[in-house]
């Protein structure tokens, strides 16, 4: 009898205790119950995975692994391309990596997918911001959603943002009821106060608080506790309660969702939401909402939605600067513009342009629209072959390939259309991008 009692307590010693992977490194977890050890581990599951159905198929970016994105819980098989794990150099990062709960399937993306992503960037104005890694990753989204589901509900061309709609003569546009939350740039509807929310939330809790004597009894406590959260880090508070309800609002729980893509770049989501396809943040979260960009002149001020343009069509001038901007309900458009100064970079303005050069392989800064180039083609002779089988071949010459290093052509290192173009002269008047090292 007593070995059987002796049994079933060491029975409910291994049932009570936590599993080594999970909590077994935190003394809090020594005090759980056996319902408590049944259950999962909370540091393998989120708090919302038991309302999320997982995704089939999810499609992770680099920055899914950054943030240490608990994919596992997110979908069922994980894509990626090598080129995502090889460009990452976080040394915590690449650890995880190195032992990961899950299976990384490595897949490439068939060219055709590559060029038809490439071409929907460039409509979408996000081209310039994305790399080769980021297009890869865009078409391994579209392939596994033209596999498993099908490409007749993707879109082929970008929706096109509308522009206002102008008001009739004579009667002109009705001014906002409150004037404190307009400017002479656009208009937008205030967010709804939290000032009276807060204010009843206030006088509830002050029902409920201690006693003077109560306080000086609990500061030897407290005084031990870690400061970690002095911050306000995971509390909502008046500062940062708007922002909470905006990201509440733009995401949803994925459902009925096959195929989706794991990624914090924001010109990736918003060609993904373009094109139709799922977007997941790292938290397993469903976004729905994109950004949407025209382009501006700040120099005579109008305005293009066609982002494959240079120079703009009223003035003529390279003066064209993405903007984001929404559309309301009544269908007008608000520009929204940057704070920072340096989005207008006077680099290029101390200097003079060159000198302009003729001849047939000069090489001119663009400055206009219709301005004429030179076709910096090879020489005769440079393109040119030895084939000594040719009906034209004279006997006596080398049969060895002559190489072009004395023409204009050559001197230049221009190189063939096929062969990708040859060396430039840079221009200094051009923007370079800095490259700082993080710490």
């Amino acid at each position: 009898m007593r070995a059987g009692k002796a049994g079933r307590c060491w029975r409910g010693r291994q049932e009570a205790q936590p599993s080594r992977g999970c909590s077994s490194w935190f003394p809090e977890a020594q005090t759980r119950t056996e319902e408590q050890a049944q259950a999962p581990c909370a540091c393998a599951f989120p708090a919302h995975a038991a309302n999320m159905a997982p995704v089939e198929h999810v499609v992770a970016d680099a920055g899914a692994f950054l943030r240490d994105a608990a994919l596992q819980d997110i979908g069922k098989n994980i894509y990626t391309i090598r080129e995502v794990v090889t460009e990452i150099r976080d040394k915590a990062t690449r650890r995880r990596l190195a032992v990961l709960p899950y299976e990384l399937r490595f897949k490439e993306p068939l060219p055709e997918y590559v060029r038809l992503v490439t071409e929907f960037s460039k409509k979408t104005g996000d081209y310039p911001s994305l790399s080769a890694t980021d297009i890869q990753v865009l078409a391994l989204t579209y392939q596994l959603e033209a596999e498993f589901v099908g490409v007749s509900h993707l879109k082929q061309e970008p929706q096109k943002p509308k522009s206002p709609q102008e008001t009739e003569k004579g009667h002109p546009a009705c001014e906002p009821e409150n004037l404190e939350f307009s400017s002479f740039m656009f208009w937008r509807n205030p967010l709804p106060s939290i000032d009276h929310e807060l204010q009843e939330l206030l006088i509830d809790r002050s029902e409920d608080v201690p006693s003077e004597e109560e306080e000086e009894e609990e500061n030897g406590f407290e005084d031990r506790k870690d400061n970690s959260d002095d911050d306000g880090g995971g509390w909502i508070t008046p500062n940062n309660i708007k922002q909470i309800q905006q990201e509440l609002e733009q995401c949803d729980v994925p459902k009925d969702v096959r195929v989706g893509c794991v990624t914090t770049d924001f010109a990736m989501q918003n060609v993904l939401l373009q094109m139709g396809l799922h977007v997941l943040a790292v938290n397993g979260m469903l976004i729905r909402e994109a950004r949407s960009y025209i382009l501006r002149c700040h120099g005579c001020f109008k305005t293009t939605s066609d982002m494959s343009r240079v120079f703009c069509a009223h003035c003529g001038n390279k003066t064209l600067k993405k903007v984001s901007v929404t559309v309301s309900d009544d269908g007008a458009l608000h520009m929204h513009f940057s704070r920072n100064p340096k989005v207008l970079n006077p680099r290029g303005l101390r200097y003079s342009l060159p000198t302009p050069k003729g001849g047939k392989y000069a090489v001119n800064p663009h400055l206009t629209e219709d301005q004429r180039f030179p076709q910096l083609r090879l020489s005769r002779k440079a393109r040119q072959k030895t084939n000594v089988f040719a009906p034209d071949y004279i006997a006596g010459v080398s049969p060895f390939v002559e190489n072009d290093v004395s023409s204009r052509s050559a001197t230049l290192q221009v190189r063939d259309s096929t062969l990708g173009a040859g060396r430039r002269r840079l221009n200094p008047n051009a923007s370079r991008k800095k490259f700082v090292k993080k710490r």
